[in-house]
């Protein structure tokens, strides 16, 4: 009887807790429209202006008058000499070898590593690089990543054992990690161009920080992941711990290491386009053209070599051991090695013998084809189709009717106001801790003088994260539920990942009115692929035995799907929405160079710009961070509200 009772009186209970909730939070939200109402229009005072654009624009001036007199700063310009000189080093090197040499260096080692499958896919795919007719532009693209990479993984697998073996230094990298990734690539060009100057030394040092963070995260990963009862038998046979490291614990973690290598590479060519604008004339450059002038062809060809030379790289770098069924004298790996030395050198001075320094003249006109496809596509849906409109007509709704109210509204509440909603959103996620950092960050960006159009930015980033998830929510239920459309799907969100930003603006600007509308599903584009896989994979995880029960008692797919599979796939789906966040703001900042505005256009002025306008670009910067670390913050701390833990990052 005394179970019986109780039952009824923890489910009122309950009811009235979320009664008072609820109430508290119309409340609120009552409370907020009067207040916006009253105060609407109050600007953000002078005395908050911490003068960040006057100070940065006078901290460049310094730099560029004090370069060589400083000791300093002469230390940084012989340190950019010597990046310079490394990028320089490996485009001779892949120059003399030939574009013969280079495709037996990726058959070579694709072999070596795989076996034939993976070395003909690698090798297929670095030829189309030549029939584009970009192969002494990618060349360059190719030097800027390896050396990039290589101080990646030179700087990123030493942090990464020593977060690995101590909790301490764990603790001490993360917050570190996460502002590098979370920090947008515009703001590590603008001091890096006011210390280095144009070309390849900020370009290699802007890839450098992206890149190490995956590095450090996969070593530690791999480090923690070798088992207990391992380091315990070498403890017992008396190793000391840089035996232990050396010969236990880093060769049990070599495929989480060269995990963080290939992931390494992959965000080195995801800021490739971004590092084009220090100037460095490889294919990414040719991108950027492709973007000022609408030419879809030019970007759709250049674009791709970028993707294929990925591709070529993801393939032979991942770890998936000795490749099988393979003649008894080539079971040696220090066989195959010399093998593949001798191929590479051979088809090396083939090229030479019979004077192939430059790719030939076959050509595979993908661009054209694109351009042809985006032509129909503009013939018979720009100017309308029955009963939905044109793509002009869309873009018009976008702005007119969902952008321009929501940045209205934002641009015009008192910025106090907006400070206050940060707050209260951060203590009803986790509590007075995330409150206070909410708030801090929009005091923040109310501090950098760059109010409204931080303003503008949020409002980008809130459409299309919300188109965003609109969309990948459904699909990714769908791949969830079907194994087939997976693999169907797997290529296309590959491309979408590894293809520029770029890329997608030139097809995107020439369907729709130049403005915020082309970023937007630029954004949305680049987002959707995290979105649709996080998803898919919270609903693969779920036990079966809760389905299996669900089902038992007569659950439709649709109650399964609503009542158990989507409750139980929460913390994945709301990892989805972190993803989708840091990746539209991403591309909504990029979104700046064509009509956007908000704080990408400022960024970008100070790229271009340094002598007039670096302090703005510093400002806007900073603001964008600010932006990002609030966003990332209150979506982690909302998913650990149901059960999400950092370390599923």
């Amino acid at each position: 009887m005394t179970a019986v009772a109780i039952a009824p009186q923890a489910a009122t209970k309950t009811r009235s807790n979320r009664s008072r909730l609820a109430a508290i939070a119309v409340a609120a939200l009552v409370g907020i429209v009067v207040i916006y109402k009253v105060t609407r229009g109050q600007n953000v005072p002078t005395w908050l202006d911490l003068h960040v654009q006057k100070n940065a624009q006078s901290a460049y001036h310094w730099v560029t008058q004090n370069t060589g007199k400083n000791w300093a700063l002469r230390a940084t310009k012989w340190f950019g000499d010597a990046l310079k000189w490394g990028v320089e080093r490996t485009v001779t090197l892949l120059r003399w070898l030939r574009w013969t040499g280079v495709l037996a260096v990726v058959f070579a080692v694709g072999f070596i590593r795989a076996g034939l499958r993976t070395a003909l896919i690698g090798t297929s795919v670095m030829f189309c690089v030549g029939l584009f007719g970009f192969w002494d532009k990618t060349m360059i693209t190719l030097a800027i990543m390896l050396v990039a990479v290589v101080i990646s993984m030179l700087i990123g697998v030493p942090l990464g054992i020593w977060s690995g073996l101590s909790d301490r230094g764990e603790q001490l990298l993360r917050p570190v990690l996460d502002t590098a990734q979370v920090m947008p690539a515009y703001v590590y060009l603008i001091p890096l161009l006011s210390l280095f100057g144009i070309g390849f030394a900020p370009a290699v040092l802007a890839t450098v920080i992206y890149a190490v963070p995956p590095a450090v995260r996969l070593t530690s990963l791999g480090i923690r992941q070798v088992p207990v009862v391992t380091t315990e038998v070498g403890r017992s046979y008396g190793s000391t711990p840089r035996q232990l490291l050396g010969k236990v614990q880093l060769p049990m973690a070599r495929s989480t290491v060269m995990l963080g290598l290939n992931q390494a590479l992959m965000m080195a060519f995801g800021i490739v386009v971004i590092a084009s604008l220090l100037g460095t004339n490889d294919v990414g450059n040719e991108v950027l053209k492709a973007l000022q002038k609408s030419d879809i062809a030019l970007g759709f060809s250049a674009g791709f070599c970028i993707v294929f030379v990925a591709i070529a790289l993801d393939r032979i770098t991942a770890d998936v051991g000795h490749p099988r069924g393979l003649p008894t004298w080539a079971k040696s790996k220090r066989t195959l090695w010399i093998a593949g030395a001798v191929l590479v050198v051979g088809a090396a001075l083939f090229g030479k013998v019979f004077d192939l320094p430059v790719f030939p003249a076959w050509r595979l006109d993908i661009g054209s084809w694109a351009k042809s496809v985006i032509d129909w596509i503009n013939d018979h849906f720009r100017h309308g189709v029955p009963l939905v409109g044109g793509t002009g007509t869309v873009s018009d709704f976008i702005v007119r009717d969902v952008l321009f109210p929501l940045r209205g509204m934002l641009q015009s509440a008192a910025w106090w106001l907006v400070v206050a909603v940060a707050a209260v959103t951060g203590w009803w996620v986790r509590g007075w801790r995330l409150a206070m950092a909410s708030a801090l960050c929009f005091v923040g960006i109310a501090a950098m003088a760059e109010w409204d159009l931080a303003m503008d930015t949020l409002s980008q980033v809130l459409v299309a994260v919300v188109v965003s998830m609109s969309l990948a929510i459904p699909i990714g239920i769908w791949v969830g539920r079907s194994p087939m459309l997976e693999k169907v799907l797997r290529p296309v969100l590959d491309t979408a990942q590894v293809l520029p930003q770029f890329v997608y603006l030139v097809p995107v600007l020439f369907l729709f009115n130049v403005g915020p509308t082309p970023g937007l599903i630029a954004a949305v584009i680049y987002a959707i692929p995290p979105g649709i896989r996080l998803v898919a994979l919270g609903l693969r995880e779920v036990p079966a035995a809760p389905r299996e029960a669900a089902i038992s008692y007569g659950a439709t797919p649709g109650q399964e799907l609503l009542k158990v599979q989507l409750p139980l796939a929460l913390r994945a789906i709301m990892l989805g929405i972190n993803q989708v966040i840091l990746m539209v703001l991403a591309t909504v900042i990029i979104a700046g160079l064509i009509g956007g505005g908000g704080l990408g256009l400022e960024a970008v002025s100070g790229l271009t710009k340094p002598n007039l306008r670096l302090g703005d670009g510093a400002a806007a910067g900073i603001s964008i961070v600010l932006l990002a670390v609030f966003l990332d913050r209150v979506t982690q701390a909302w998913g650990n509200r149901f059960g999400y833990d950092d370390e599923h990052k």
